[in-house]
């Protein structure tokens, strides 16, 4: 870690804190830098000798406790209209999810999940032919291993396509999560 990280970190950890007492609290530390550099201590001496910035900006902070900002910005005050165009914008996502979305995802998934049945029925079939019938002509032998040689492709491509399609999912989801936040 260098300076410039190990004061970003602070910063971040100290971000509750009003801009005035945090940028002194930054000015601080970057004059140990600076004092470090002149007396020939590197910088990873000094990171060892303060500490993690999480624990150096909880130090801080209780030190500053008095002056940490819970009452909310003109910001954070406008933030009842956005929850109220966040529960229209839900709604409206529920009920396009609902019309359009479903009839389709629900269509995939099945095919999905015939795919994986016809899958493991192909490679299950010579099997039970074997079992059931215990001795196979030559014109058999072939469509058997044929149909477990294709069960077998087919098996390979359903665990790429279902990662594929909980990737989609999950991203979808994301999506919709990051619309309704607003």
């Amino acid at each position: 870690m260098d300076q410039k990280r190990y004061l970003q970190e602070l910063t971040y950890h100290l971000r509750s804190l009003p801009k005035p007492v945090r940028d002194d609290i930054l000015e601080m530390y970057r004059d140990q830098f600076k004092i470090a550099e002149i007396d020939g201590q590197s910088e990873q001496d000094l990171i060892l000798t303060l500490g993690r910035p999480k624990a150096v900006a909880e130090k801080e902070l209780a030190i500053h406790a008095d002056q940490i900002d819970y009452y909310p910005t003109s910001a954070e005050e406008s933030e009842p209209n956005q929850s109220k165009s966040n529960v229209f914008v839900f709604i409206l996502l529920v009920m396009f999810n609902l019309i359009v979305v479903l009839g389709p995802a629900f269509g995939i998934g099945l095919a999905w999940l015939m795919l994986w049945v016809a899958s493991v029925v192909l490679m299950i079939a010579p099997f039970v032919v074997l079992w059931q019938f215990s001795l196979f002509a030559v014109p058999e032998i072939f469509v058997a291993i044929a149909a477990f040689g294709l069960g077998l492709l087919l098996f390979v491509a359903q665990y790429y396509i279902s990662k594929f399609l909980f990737w989609l999912v999950h991203r979808y989801f994301q999506v919709m999560r990051r619309m309704v936040r607003g």
